[in-house]
């Protein structure tokens, strides 16, 4: 059991140890989600998803496991949420129902919540708002907050009085003195509690390789007008759909560039919805548009704001890239532009995306090509080192980041002075013990990924992958074909072969059917964009409604499409 030794010894009860244990968040950058444990009394500080790679085919989400929890709901005091995006907010509808405790947390991201609430009948009456200047008596925990800057307003710094000490639980910040939110970073209350000592800092550290401050979310909006003047047709902005920030300066340049604004993508109009019914949005009359209206309007004055910035292939951008989006037709003279970087797991969708809008002709912007599309919402070097001047913690645990980033923070906190030992780089699962002589890892607890598909969760308080599912219960079908590598087009016959799905007489005519629905299918996508991740959903879907419509079955479907 690696022990860390301090350099002091705080004056606090030591008959128990407070726990700290991270069930998401650690050597990741999304999937957000710590425990706080003393005594009989437990409280969790957000509740995030992660986002599936190449290899988790069939996932759409991935959730913390909280199986350390379910025998300890009634410890819990509360859930108290820093910010409002997915990856710490995500995954409270398929986790709550288990956990049923009360979830705390500011205007904006409550708004959010409750929307993801009723998209899953849950109810509602457990989401409580708390204002950036309240506090919370949560058993052992004495819970207050201070006001961070971030890309989403009402974001939050989290203070944690322990009968061990006061910890300080910051996610994403960054130190920005001119925000869109007009929201700043209260380093004034971040300095008083800093003097008044600080046993453990818990802070966001995925941008520390980026030396210096970061720009001014505010230079986004020159970024944005630039790129609309530039361009002769429709103007598209994906970001991140909680990115109500930078929603904000769209729409501020299209008011002055004489621009009607379409809202596109199931996340984006619900994010967009409630951030404008809670005024954190200041929409002009007469901007919005429906998207089944952009058509009736010149091209030169419309810009859309569109879901798919991550490159996710069930997305709108992505079905626009494709042309199969019923009401965003791209053409030639139009511009895409990407205000989001990747996230790791997503960087070569993305790029498969960019590519396929491309080849359409389309002017595309993006960081690589154009540095003031992005503003990063999390802390450069210089505002972390300024954070931990401020706050004079004894010991830090960064979070937020891959394993890398944590390493790299060791380096700079033993840049600042700090021993080796007062970083705590440890990993999800670890429980963290702190008593009045130290800190100690004190075990691990058996944590995995829990995957989750569209479906949701089919047995709440074990999650089922849907492929495990529909391979038991309706048979598998596996579609192989080729394609040209340029095209898109359908090089071969189709080649379909099933298990425990159809039997007997009736089998071989319903495969026959089905490999012409497949070539029907591809062959309305002779001559566009040969992106395989598109082709498969092609594929998936019509073969999916086909065989549904036939046999009243949906069999797990596997595309694999050959590229010649």
């Amino acid at each position: 059991m690696k022990s860390f030794k301090p350099n002091f010894l705080p004056q606090v009860n030591s008959n128990q140890a407070l726990r700290i244990i991270p069930l998401g968040g650690v050597g990741d950058v999304t999937k957000n989600m710590y425990v706080y444990e003393y005594g009989e009394d437990i409280i969790i500080v957000d509740c995030g998803v992660g986002f599936p790679d190449e290899a988790m085919p069939g996932v759409d989400l991935v959730i913390p496991d909280i199986s350390y929890l379910r025998d300890k709901v009634n410890k819990i005091k509360g859930i108290i949420i820093t910010h409002g995006h997915e990856d710490h907010i995500g995954s409270l509808p398929y986790i709550w129902p288990e956990l049923q405790a009360p979830i705390y947390t500011q205007r904006l991201t409550a708004g959010f919540i409750r929307a993801k609430f009723t998209e899953h009948n849950l109810p509602k009456n457990k989401i409580i708002e708390v204002k950036i200047d309240q506090k919370l008596d949560l058993g052992n925990f004495k819970i207050s907050f201070y006001q961070v800057s971030h890309s989403i307003p009402d974001s939050t710094g989290i203070v944690i009085q322990t009968p061990q000490g006061k910890i300080i639980h910051q996610a994403d910040f960054k130190i920005d003195w001119t925000p869109v939110s007009g929201q700043v970073t209260d380093v004034g209350k971040i300095a008083e509690l800093g003097s008044e000592g600080v046993l453990m800092l818990l802070i966001d550290c995925l941008r520390v390789e980026k030396p210096g401050f970061n720009k001014s979310e505010k230079s986004i909006e020159d970024t944005f007008e630039k790129a609309c003047l530039e361009t002769s047709g429709k103007v598209l902005i994906t970001m991140t759909s909680s990115n109500v920030s930078r929603m904000q300066q769209a729409i501020n340049v299209a008011e002055k560039l004489g621009r009607k604004v379409a809202v596109v993508g199931r996340s984006f109009e619900n994010n967009f919805q409630v951030a404008r019914d809670l005024g954190y949005l200041l929409v002009p009359p007469g901007i919005i548009i429906a998207p089944d209206s952009i058509s009736s309007f010149a091209e030169s004055k419309v810009l859309i704001l569109i879901a798919g910035a991550q490159g996710q292939s069930d997305s709108s951008l992505a079905r626009a890239a494709n042309e199969e989006h019923r009401q965003v037709k791209l053409k030639e003279g139009d511009s895409v532009i990407f205000s989001a970087d990747p996230i790791p797991s997503t960087e070569s969708a993305q790029n498969a995306l960019i590519d396929s809008l491309s080849r359409l002709g389309l002017n595309v912007y993006y960081s690589a090509v154009l540095s003031d599309l992005h503003v990063s919402g999390h802390a450069a070097l210089e505002e972390l080192k300024l954070m931990v001047n401020l706050i004079k913690p004894k010991f830090m645990f960064p979070i937020g980041g891959t394993f890398r980033h944590m390493e790299a923070f060791s380096k700079m906190a033993e840049e600042m002075g700090y021993d080796k030992k007062q970083v705590l780089n440890v990993e999800d699962g670890d429980i963290l013990e702190i008593r009045g002589e130290g800190v100690k890892l004190a075990g691990k607890v058996d944590i995995q990924n829990v995957y989750v598909d569209g479906l949701g969760i089919g047995d709440i308080g074990h999650v089922v992958l849907r492929d495990r599912q529909k391979m038991s219960e309706e048979g598998v079908v596996v579609v192989v074909v080729s394609v040209d590598q340029h095209t898109g087009k359908s090089v071969s016959d189709v080649d379909i072969l099933s298990r425990g799905f159809v039997f007997g007489e009736t089998a071989e005519g319903i495969l026959n059917e089905a490999k012409v629905v497949v070539k029907n299918a591809l062959q309305k996508h002779t001559h566009k964009t040969a992106d395989w991740r598109f082709i498969r959903r092609i594929i998936e879907d019509s073969l999916d409604k086909f065989l549904y419509q036939t046999t009243e079955r949906r069999p797990l479907i596997l595309s694999v499409v050959v590229e010649v």
